[in-house]
């Protein structure tokens, strides 16, 4: 059965939707709502599909869910295999591990990227004036904390997620890319840990499926 996605490609949180199906073997449709028009704050959208007017939403048969990280997780819960790598682990060290490295990316990683995507690219496309100097500062200042939190993380483990790829390296491999888009890459290259991190994700089937999607 094929799942509905009603999302867009430029949406991180809709790529990492994607990225878990095709790491599932899922078959979905991509719904677009053009973010540029505004159809995500649509009220029929809102009052149907989203409270928050925000997207990715997936459709399942009669399901329906939102917000990105709970799709993914419902994804999982349904069609990974009880080895997979996807699910969370089971034991008490590697469960907080696991939590503590979701947690950042959740609670710091994420919104600081999205913070700087914000105020060096959308607000004045958006009219509503320049970036807030302060703003750039103190989000740049907790997207480095968490990138050297990651350096030495992954001094230790291969992935994000442990010892094993995982859901935590899917929820971040979307804003490791948009920082090229904020031509921040270079962030990337001094942290050497980080980088051979980012080669190896990167180069994963799912991830280039979703970049062939960019070429339509």
């Amino acid at each position: 059965m094929t799942v509905a996605i009603y999302g867009s490609i430029q949406s991180t949180c809709t790529q990492r939707v994607i990225l878990v199906c095709h790491e599932l073997g899922v078959q979905y449709e991509l719904k677009d709502i053009n973010m540029m028009k505004g159809e995500h704050k649509d009220p029929q959208f809102v009052k149907d599909f989203h409270p928050f007017g925000r997207i990715p939403v997936l459709e399942d048969g009669q399901a329906r869910i939102f917000e990105s990280r709970a799709v993914c997780q419902y994804l999982i819960a349904k069609h990974a295999k009880p080895d997979s790598t996807l699910r969370r682990p089971l034991d008490a060290l590697p469960i907080g591990l696991y939590e503590q490295m979701a947690s950042i990316d959740y609670s710091y990683f994420d919104p600081s990227v999205a913070k700087l995507g914000y105020e060096k690219k959308f607000k004045k496309f958006m009219g509503k004036g320049e970036p807030d100097p302060e703003q750039v500062d103190q989000a740049y200042s907790t997207m480095t904390t968490c990138l050297d939190l990651y350096e030495q993380h992954l001094a230790k483990k291969p992935f994000l997620s442990g010892e094993a790829f995982g859901v935590i390296d899917l929820y971040s491999m979307p804003w490791f890319q948009f920082l090229s888009f904020l031509e921040m890459s270079d962030e990337i290259a001094p942290r050497p840990n980080v980088q051979i991190w980012w080669t190896r994700v990167a180069g994963r089937s799912s991830w280039q499926a979703l970049l062939k999607m960019f070429e339509h």
